[in-house]
């Protein structure tokens, strides 16, 4: 259930600038952090069902996501990406997961990207 909390925070920032028009297409660009546990081609369905359910049934919806992997900057000088991330079903649901620095194998580091949710581009024909 989480990843649809995200998909209603991108679909809410679309429809603030689509509401009203009469669309016949939208072309997403969208990033997803790795550490936000969603899966791309769900939320690209998602997405596509909120939008025809907000636009009608004959809109087209283009969607592009791309995961933002991991990466960390870590007290031992290590940055760059992270390894070996693992979280559980419940750990997901929770915002938990567990990573560590493939340099050290520490976990005294800062999470640099993989968190973020971005909207790239937005295009409504």
């Amino acid at each position: 259930m989480h990843d649809i909390a995200i998909i209603q925070g991108i679909l809410d920032a679309v429809l603030e600038r689509a509401k009203g028009r009469n669309l016949k297409l939208i072309e997403l660009d969208i990033e997803i952090g790795a550490l936000k546990f969603v899966e791309p081609e769900n939320a690209r369905f998602w997405l596509k069902e909120m939008l025809k359910k907000e636009f009608g049934p004959k809109l087209r919806a283009k969607i592009s996501i791309k995961t933002i992997e991991p990466e960390i900057k870590c007290k031992c000088g290590f940055q760059g990406n992270a390894k070996e991330v693992h979280a559980t079903h419940d750990m997901v649901h929770a915002g938990i997961f567990e990573m560590h620095c493939p340099k050290c194998n520490g976990h005294d580091f800062e999470t640099v990207k993989g968190k973020e949710v971005l909207i790239r581009g937005m295009e409504f024909r």
